[in-house]
């Protein structure tokens, strides 16, 4: 391995025991110490650019007792176009110009505008009235809401990302059955199943922006066969909780926990 190559191995160690020991959950991590007052101020996020930034400091070639290999150049990869070569006169891992050539700034947008996306809906209040909006649902028959909301859910993660189709969604499926008096897991398992059903459009999910960033395949085409994907994803979800799902979890009644105007 060459010097650069241990540099990236050993910082992807460094990233992976990070990430581990921010919140082990059984001791307290790292990430506490900077966190007040119930505030987050370190995430995952934080680690990743942590790392990347060292990545933009530290040499690419082992360092020379009198300084750095500042006028070093670095031939061409094999296969690679003579006029691609580059002075690395900075000698870095990583560098500015590398990052804007090869990072699929598509996905980024993509990933981004979905996420952006789903705390608009959450501020505006978007999420409260389609919550409002679904309690018509209580004079269909249980399975018919089953089925419709997992429909309803696996056009709308087509938008957004599966995290945050969960995260708007689950709260309002679980008031409104308490409302309709319906188990709340009669409609929050099929839910939470059916947002991951991300097979249309680029958006949805990170494997399909990455998969459509190559340019080999249209949104059409994705929307083609990702639309019969989805049709057999709601059907079998909902045959599913319906049958043994229904046995497993007692679905037929209305738990205690879920009966929120019992006195304490």
């Amino acid at each position: 391995m060459s010097f650069a190559e241990k540099l990236v191995l050993g910082l992807f160690i460094l990233l992976i025991a990070l990430w581990f020991t921010r919140e082990p959950g059984f001791v307290p991590g790292w990430g506490s110490l900077f966190n007040r007052e119930g505030k987050e101020f370190v995430t995952d996020a934080t680690v990743v650019m942590f790392i990347t930034f060292l990545m933009f400091i530290m040499p690419s070639h082992r360092p020379r007792l009198k300084g750095w290999a500042w006028n070093r150049t670095v031939e061409a990869e094999p296969g690679s176009d003579s006029g691609e070569r580059k002075d690395h006169r900075s000698g870095r891992l990583l560098d500015w110009k590398e990052v804007q050539r090869k990072l699929p700034w598509n996905v980024v947008l993509l990933l981004g505008g979905g996420f952006a996306l789903a705390k608009g809906c959450e501020v505006s209040g978007l999420s409260l009235w389609l919550g409002s909006q679904m309690l018509p649902l209580q004079n269909l028959p249980p399975w018919s809401i089953a089925a419709l909301l997992c429909l309803l859910l696996a056009i709308f993660t087509e938008c957004t990302s599966n995290v945050a189709t969960a995260t708007l969604f689950l709260p309002i499926l679980a008031s409104m059955a308490v409302l309709i008096k319906l188990n709340p897991l009669y409609v929050m398992i099929p839910g939470t199943l059916s947002t991951s059903f991300a097979f249309m459009l680029p958006v949805a999910t990170p494997p399909n922006a990455i998969v459509f960033s190559y340019g080999h395949l249209r949104v059409t085409d994705m929307v083609k066969a990702g639309f019969v994907l989805n049709l057999i994803g709601v059907v079998s979800v909902t045959v599913a909780i319906n049958t043994w799902g229904r046995a497993m979890f007692h679905l037929d009644t209305f738990p205690a926990w879920a009966n929120i105007s019992r006195s304490p």
